[in-house]
């Protein structure tokens, strides 16, 4: 996955989870922004927790991710 649209991600998951914060769902998001931040893609795409295997593709974390945060009707 490009960069660009890695930050075009990073981005819109990062703004749902900012509008799903409330008092009740704090301890979720943060534990949602924890784990996504332990997954970045490092400069050279790879994942910092899953290593160099995800190359070329989202790890599971972040595909997860993209499947219920940054779905058009949120």
């Amino acid at each position: 996955m490009d960069h660009v649209l890695a930050g075009a991600l990073h981005e819109r998951v990062f703004a749902i989870l900012k509008q799903l914060e409330s008092p009740e769902t704090l301890r979720l998001v943060e534990a949602w922004r924890t784990l996504l931040h332990h997954h970045a893609p490092t400069e050279s795409g790879a994942c910092k927790a899953c290593g160099p295997r995800w190359r070329k593709h989202m790890c599971s974390v972040w595909r997860t991710a993209a499947t219920y945060f940054a779905r058009p009707d949120l």
